[in-house]
């Protein structure tokens, strides 16, 4: 694994190397994270800091594209000694190659970097192909995304535009104006754990519909997802049938309307079914260690609003219920831009749990976070 490592690394220098008349271009960004909340597992405050240096070099040559997204991160804060970040340490690593790791680890600082995107991408006659660490999202949906299986994320993700990349070979080709093709083959080191599927998308009779089918990893897994709107109402929808080796079939889908009103006022209603919930006390923890969202219950309701108030200030607020249990989430973020000439944005939010201390979301801890992002 330290090859590939040091392959990925001799790329970039090369990259950085190759000056404007090779068609390079580079842009960056700077982010410092901080959240306090209360481990689920002792009940102990924390406080974590992270800050990230993201590296985004580009190489361009003819039909030949070369991305990255290298990353430097520092980790700080009494979350280190905490019993989460020892299970996240223990986590096994989704991603194929080794293109990540630690450079220094004390009691008070972690630092580590890796390759959060790395693509070689050829546009070809027959079509695109990329192959590298890359992001692919086949979902259409807000809120959830039961079709977004390579890449999945949590409803409460802190970082909600972050998502961990898959290491695969995507190709990509239109299908007329209003249509295109893809298929993607991620490996893993035991066979049985690929994945390899397929999809296409068409826009037809002002429906934007699309078909997945693919095995992923042990688990077969056939999905729809169709959007459009009717008399000024949005609507999008997603089903997925899953059938793992190891247990029975089941079906998880959304079904969403959404508005935009003229004052730049935007409003999501989604409802999401899982056919494979989990015990409640698994859901919480769990999710730190699945590279797949885990839900405790079978029926969901969220809210999705937001909106510019003006160019300088912006709000998100994501609202969820496990209607099951009765237990509810509460998901502010507000985003501010100084009237600078660099691109900042300055962001704070919280979250709120509620319900009896045995439901999904009421045995959760309410966190708060504080955010700065510096593009460059």
């Amino acid at each position: 694994m330290a090859r590939h490592w040091q392959v990925a690394s001799g790329l970039v220098c090369l990259m950085l190397a190759s000056g404007v008349e090779a068609g390079f271009s580079q842009s960056g960004s700077l982010k410092n994270l901080s959240v306090g909340s209360r481990s689920l597992i002792d009940g102990d405050r924390y406080v974590s800091n992270l800050t990230r240096l993201r590296l985004n070099p580009r190489y361009r040559y003819q039909d030949w594209i070369v991305d990255a997204a290298y990353d430097l991160e520092l980790v700080s804060g009494s979350f280190l000694d905490s019993p989460e970040f020892a299970l996240l340490r223990d986590a096994p690593e989704p991603r194929y190659w080794d293109l990540q790791g630690d450079i220094h680890e004390s009691g008070t600082l972690l630092a580590r970097h890796q390759f959060y995107r790395g693509t070689v991408q050829w546009r070809s006659p027959a079509g695109d192909f990329r192959f590298g660490r890359q992001q692919v999202n086949w979902s259409t949906a807000l809120i959830w995304n039961p079709m977004d299986i390579l890449n999945p994320v949590s409803p409460l993700q802190l970082e909600p535009d972050e998502r961990v990349g898959v290491d695969a070979i995507l190709w990509d080709k239109p299908w007329g104006a209003l249509g295109r093709i893809s298929a993607v083959h991620a490996p893993q080191h035991n066979d049985g754990e690929a994945s390899t599927a397929a999809r296409v998308k068409r826009y037809i009779g002002g429906v934007d519909a699309g078909l997945m089918a693919g095995e992923f990893a042990d688990v077969t897994r056939i999905g729809f997802d169709g959007s459009g709107s009717v008399i000024g109402t949005g609507w999008r929808t997603e089903f997925v049938w899953s059938d793992p080796d190891a247990s029975d079939s089941y079906w998880q889908g959304v079904a969403d309307l959404n508005w935009s009103f003229r004052n730049g006022f935007n409003l999501a209603l989604e409802y999401f079914y899982n056919g494979r919930p989990v015990p409640p006390g698994n859901s919480g923890l769990g999710n730190l260690l699945s590279t797949d969202p885990l839900y405790a219950g079978r029926h969901y309701t969220g809210l999705l609003a937001w909106q510019d108030i003006n160019p300088f200030w912006q709000y998100r607020v994501v609202a969820i219920r496990n209607v099951d249990d009765a237990s509810w989430v509460l998901y502010p973020r507000s985003t501010w831009t100084p009237p600078f000439s660099q691109e900042i944005y300055l962001t704070a939010g919280a979250q709120w749990f509620g319900g009896n201390d045995t439901s999904e979301y009421g045995m959760l801890e309410p966190l708060g976070l504080v955010e700065m992002q510096w593009y460059f």
